[in-house]
Parts: structure tokens; C-alpha cells; sequence
């Protein structure tokens, strides 16, 4: 592992994910692997939903020419669009969380009660690009099903031997009941001794909901949080680079706003990172539909890739899937083995650490113990702070990522994005850390 002053720093984040030279499956017995075939057990994979059917709580899948099942493969489209509806100052601040017993327990979905519902649903859709209605009708402290394997249940833990971790979850203008079912169910699920703090990071958000209402909430809690507010919008990379700052668990965890952990996620991944901290962990990505919030279980042995576009994609040992989260060992983020800071908004980061660490003697893992749902959506609601949009911001990252790390394989994704080749990008540090690091080839780096 990368240490600094013999201080453990995991970090395990949530955003569209890593990309793999390869992903190595630990811990998982023998007989699970074998007795894993697709199609059979209880995993399965969700196909495009029917509105008249039962399958209304399977997630909506992008699938390319070749039968690859995408759920997020790349940044789909901006928040605005000619029938986006006219939202007031009201509508757009208005926080209507009102729990229902009994809606959404259990993992069910949550559908609308009569057409007047199904009309608001559709108007509130644009402002978080999810069912904001269905999402509000939920507590916070909803139940959800179990979905590890029975040979998971079983492994006992011995907390005291485990580090602590900070939870980390960067928001802009986050739905509050998404926000804050996401740190109920860390703070449920989440073994005491296990937890240093919650740390919101808020980018910048201009909801009224997000200032005091979201202090005072977490004020009621009695826990170990802290708000740190960005005066200027920073976007994902940056933003969490500034939590891990103050941070001050020996593990750091960084996930999404619209995420609910399940029973026993975090301990395997601790386990792992105690055993051997070089590699990066991730837990499998489950779904909770953005239509109905309905929590689908994923598969569970899988392994990730990308094409020359530089999209990532997941796959079963013979299909394809998704994925959301990662876990990466490090001393702290100022250390060299960190993001790239030069990298913008959102976008390439997963792949900049997947490639450093397969290059750079590390390796990339996948906890079939630990399991975390989180809301994929079919759009992005937020706007990109900069000139020339998502598009200049995406290819500019990518271009980094080409030209530090993928040797003379770079001239594939400039092939396909020419543009982005003609991008002024200075990565004389980042190649110098390379070298520094004694990193192998693109090709060899597995």
C-alpha cells in the first residue's frame, strides 16, 4: 500500500465507475464459483421495463450492437431538453419528504396511486432526473432485503482489528430524502466502531432545503459529521478531493448521494483493505430503479472493460453489466497516487486510478461479500460549469488519460475523438510520476 506517517487510507467511491484491466474476485469459496451459471440463482438481469407488467421495477438498460448490457456507460445527455416543463423558484426548493408506512420496505418499488400522482411524477422527474414523488413517499430507515450469499452470512468479524472509516458523499443540489436515506442507511448498517464520521461535501448547492433544514437534521442525529460548503462549483473530482482533506478516518469512503447500503457492506471491504492494502476493493453495484426505487439485486462475479472511446462497461464472466462504486489504497489524497488534480468536473477519473494502479504494482478487486444499490439514471440533471459543456470537459479528461497512460494505444481513442487530440493539455507531472511511480506498459500492465 501507499502509506505516509503509518496511517491506512482506503478509499472507495461511487460515480461510473472503475475500468479494468482485469478484476480479481477474493474470498469467494469455491462452491459458489461453481456453482454460479448464468441465468441461474438469484441473480439476474434486468431488461427494459414494461409498464403494464410486474417487471416495472427492473432498470431500463442501454444495450450496444454487440448484446452489451450498459446502464451507465457514458454521460447521457444534458439537464434540459425541449420537454423539460417550466419549474418555479417554489417547485425547485420545495421539500415534500413525507413518508408513508410501509412504502418502499423490504426493497419494493413504489408506484403512483392514480393518474393525478403519475402526472406530478413526470414534472417533478426533471429536476433529479428520478421518481423525486416515489422517492419522498420512503423513509429514511427503509428495510432492505439481505441479497448476500448464504456463505457471506456467515463469516464473523472482529471489529477491533478493522480500521475506521469516514463516509464521504459529495452533493449538488441532491434530493434531500436521497441525500439523507443515504447517510440513514450508513449510520444503520454500519457497525459503531466501524464509523469515524459523515462528512457532506456540498458543491456548491443553491436549494434552501440543502442549508439549514439539512443542518438541523443532521444536528438531531448525535453523530460525527461535518458540512464543508464550496463556495464555487467544483464539480465530483475536486469536491471530494477537498472532503479528504479534513477527513480523518484511516479509511475514506466516497459515495454517490443517491446510494443505500445493505447488511454487512462495509466490513469485507475494511477486511480486505486490513489484509492487504495495495489493492483496491470495490462491492458489488446492485440497482434501485429511478422510477420506482425498487432495489434489484446485480450479479455477483463479474469483471469490468472499456472500448476505445474510452466508456466503461461491466461484464459477467461471459455478459456484460455495470458498475458504480470503488475502493483504492493510498496514504492521503495529497499524496502523488491520488486523482489527478488537473481533471475537471466529472469524467476519466475512474479510469486515470484503474490504469495507475494496474500499472504501478497495485490490482483491482471485487468484495462478493458487500453489496451497495444505488440510483442509476438515464440522464444527468446538473450542468457542467465550463466552456464547451460536458462534451470539452469529458474529452479533455480522456486526453489526459490517453496521453499519460496508454502508451502508443492512445492513437485508438484519438482516432475515434480527433477533436480531443488538438486539446491543450500539459501532463508533464503526471508522466513524471509515472516514471517516479516505475510504472509498466499499458500493454504489460497487468
Amino acid at each position: 500500500m501507499f502509506c505516509r506517517n503509518k496511517k491506512l487510507l482506503g478509499i472507495l467511491t461511487l460515480s461510473a465507475s472503475l475500468t479494468l484491466l482485469g478484476l480479481f474476485l477474493y474470498n469467494t469459496p469455491s462452491h459458489a464459483i461453481e456453482n454460479h451459471k448464468p441465468g441461474v440463482g438469484r441473480d439476474y438481469y434486468p431488461n427494459v421495463p414494461d409498464s403494464k407488467s410486474q417487471s416495472k421495477n427492473k432498470q431500463h438498460e442501454y444495450i450496444d450492437k454487440d448484446g452489451i448490457r450498459v446502464i451507465v456507460g457514458k454521460y447521457v445527455g444534458d439537464s434540459l431538453s425541449p420537454r423539460t416543463p417550466s419549474l418555479s423558484w417554489e417547485d425547485l426548493n420545495a421539500n415534500n419528504y413525507n413518508p408513508i408506512r410501509g412504502m418502499g420496505e423490504n426493497g419494493e418499488a413504489v408506484f403512483a396511486l392514480n393518474s393525478r400522482e403519475e402526472a406530478l411524477a413526470k414534472r417533478l422527474w426533471h429536476i433529479n432526473k428520478f421518481n423525486l414523488l416515489a422517492s419522498d413517499k420512503i423513509s429514511l430507515d427503509r428495510k432492505l432485503p439481505d441479497v448476500r450469499k448464504e456463505s457471506c452470512k456467515s463469516v464473523v468479524y472482529t471489529y477491533s482489528r478493522l480500521p475506521s472509516a469516514s463516509i464521504i458523499i459529495v452533493f449538488h443540489n441532491e434530493a434531500f430524502s436521497t441525500l439523507l436515506r443515504t447517510v440513514h442507511s450508513v449510520l444503520n448498517r454500519t457497525p459503531k466502531l466501524l464509523l469515524s464520521e459523515i462528512l457532506l461535501v456540498d458543491d456548491a448547492s443553491n436549494k434552501t432545503f440543502l442549508r439549514r433544514p439539512l443542518e438541523d437534521h443532521m444536528g438531531a442525529l448525535k453523530i460525527n459529521y461535518k458540512i464543508l460548503r464550496l463556495k464555487e462549483r467544483s464539480g465530483l473530482i475536486q469536491a471530494r478531493l477537498e472532503g479528504a482533506k479534513v477527513a480523518t478516518g484511516k479509511v475514506l469512503i466516497f459515495l454517490d448521494a443517491h446510494c443505500e447500503v445493505t447488511t454487512g457492506w462495509v466490513e469485507p471491504l475494511l477486511t480486505r483493505i486490513a489484509e492487504d492494502p495495495s489493492h483496491v476493493v470495490c462491492p458489488v453495484i446492485d440497482i434501485i430503479n429511478d422510477d420506482n426505487f425498487g432495489y434489484i439485486k446485480s450479479f455477483t462475479l463479474h469483471w469490468g472493460a472499456f472500448n476505445w472511446e474510452l466508456h466503461f462497461r461491466w461484464f459477467t464472466m461471459s455478459q456484460s453489466f455495470i458498475d458504480d462504486l470503488k475502493n483504492k489504497s493510498n496514504s492521503s489524497l495529497s499524496n502523488p497516487r491520488s486523482y489527478d488534480k488537473a481533471m475537471d468536473i466529472w469524467g476519466g477519473e475512474n479510469l486515470e486510478m484503474s490504469f495507475r494502479i494496474w500499472m504501478c504494482s497495485g490490482s483491482v478487486e471485487i468484495s462478493p461479500c458487500s453489496h451497495v444499490g444505488h440510483v442509476f439514471r438515464k440522464a444527468s440533471p446538473y450542468s457542467f460549469p465550463r466552456e464547451g459543456g460536458v462534451g470539452k470537459v469529458l474529452n479533455t479528461n480522456l486526453a489526459r488519460v490517453a496521453r499519460v497512460w496508454m502508451d502508443d494505444y492512445k492513437k485508438f481513442y484519438f482516432k475515434i475523438n480527433p477533436t480531443a487530440e488538438s486539446f491543450d493539455v500539459d501532463v508533464s507531472e503526471r508522466s513524471s510520476l509515472r516514471k517516479k511511480l516505475g510504472c509498466k506498459s499499458f500493454l504489460n500492465g497487468s
